[in-house]
């Protein structure tokens, strides 16, 4: 789904705005419209060089975690994500990501106080229609997850602010 290689490249305004809030993204999507989670494809995959980067990992190759998703909106795609983690992340404090299915990453990444979440990286991914995409890391226990989201057909603009939201610290 997301099969190209990460490439950061400057935010691109004023459409990573919306792209920047903290909080869950699924409940902001949730705020205009019904909201479904189409598992994709959750197993294990090699690291390509910027998966492997981001993960910490000493060179690409390397087996890691992934978790691919396409979010809708009121039936429309909004979001291709993808989430990876290591094999120690797995079997340690991510193996939530294992039994997900269908239901949104968020109901891992809210309920421990101790995740930690790492500055945005932005790019534009060559998917056609060029999306915006975000790239951010969690961290809890000393193990990562990289989670990758291209933004597609939503004026993203017009996603709102939830009221009193968690605020993510930057490692």
């Amino acid at each position: 789904m997301l099969p190209i290689s990460w490439k950061p490249a400057a935010p691109i305004a004023p459409a990573t705005r919306a792209m920047r809030q903290p909080g869950s993204l699924t409940a902001r999507l949730a705020l205009d419209g019904s909201v479904t989670v189409d598992l994709r494809f959750s197993g294990w995959q090699f690291a390509r060089p910027d998966e492997a980067a981001a993960l910490g990992l000493v060179r690409p190759g390397r087996r890691i975690y992934v978790r691919e998703v396409t979010v809708s909106r009121d039936g429309e795609p909004a979001v291709l994500a993808r989430s990876l983690t290591t094999i120690a992340g797995i079997h340690g404090p991510w193996r939530g990501l294992r039994s997900l299915g269908r239901r949104p990453l968020a109901t891992l990444l809210w309920t421990d106080p101790r995740i930690r979440r790492s500055r945005f990286e932005f790019a534009r991914l060559p998917l056609g229609i060029r999306p915006p995409a975000r790239r951010s890391c969690f961290w809890l226990d000393g193990q990562p997850l990289v989670v990758m989201e291209a933004f597609v057909g939503l004026p993203w603009p017009e996603v709102g602010r939830l009221p009193r939201q968690r605020r993510w610290l930057a490692r």
